[in-house]
């Protein structure tokens, strides 16, 4: 990492003003609220609308913007890695190859590899070790499911709800790559939406609540994969500025 770009990013970070999001985008603050309440509404009232159109694997609206959002991701981050000041800046190019690897490792699983799209037969000895039955690894193991749901979560609660607050406070974290990778207060909204469908997933596991939605679970990764699409235009505007 260059010494110019280390004072810049620690002495003349680029303001909010110059990358937005500015509180003209409503729709950083409002799609996430919004997605929230036509869930909780919907099965409300139509409880049978919910489940055949929004639950369906890999055809009702969440599970295709499971798929989306994450796709969406990995074009983006292929388009910070030909700017410029990425290819300059070795932290900064290796931190979005690891983004761009995420998302595309998300869309993969999202569709087994292509399995929905093409309708081929998992392999006997593959379906042997997959709960449900198809080509993907997340259904095999802790490890590729639930662990790397985990590091998403922690990035989510620390990155999108703690640390906004302590850049609003004390300005940005650290220097350099530090600062530029601090999601901003922006993406509080979607944050907290993940973290309440979170907890509503686990009080109704337990009936320690009635059920405010169907399958909770997948609105939670609606939200999470929003989380991640919104960090990815915040970033790439950021990388413009620098």
């Amino acid at each position: 990492m260059t010494k110019e770009f280390h004072q810049r990013a620690a002495h003349d970070y680029p303001p909010a003003a110059l990358w937005g999001p500015s509180p003209r985008e409503v729709w950083w603050w409002a799609i996430p609220p919004a997605v929230a309440v036509i869930a909780l509404v919907t099965y409300a009232l139509a409880p049978d609308y919910y489940i055949s159109h929004f639950l369906p694997e890999h055809s009702g609206y969440l599970e295709r913007s499971h798929f989306l959002l994450p796709a969406i991701g990995v074009l983006i981050c292929l388009r910070i890695l030909r700017m410029e000041q990425t290819r300059r800046i070795a932290y900064l190019r290796g931190a979005v190859i690891a983004f761009a690897v995420a998302c595309f490792y998300i869309a993969g699983e999202e569709e087994s590899w292509g399995q929905h799209f093409f309708q081929w037969s998992t392999p006997e000895a593959w379906s042997n070790i997959n709960r449900q039955d198809e080509t993907n690894l997340h259904n095999t193991s802790y490890y590729f499911n639930q662990g790397p749901q985990l590091v998403l979560e922690l990035a989510i609660v620390l990155g999108g709800i703690v640390a906004p607050f302590v850049v609003q406070a004390r300005g940005p974290i650290g220097g350099d790559l530090i600062a530029i990778l601090t999601p901003p207060i922006a993406l509080l909204p979607v944050s907290l939406c993940a973290v309440v469908f979170k907890v509503i997933d686990r009080l109704q596991k337990n009936d320690l609540v009635p059920d405010l939605v169907a399958r909770p679970s997948e609105v939670t990764e609606t939200f999470y994969y929003m989380f991640i699409f919104f960090y990815l235009v915040v970033l790439y505007r950021r990388v413009q500025r620098l």
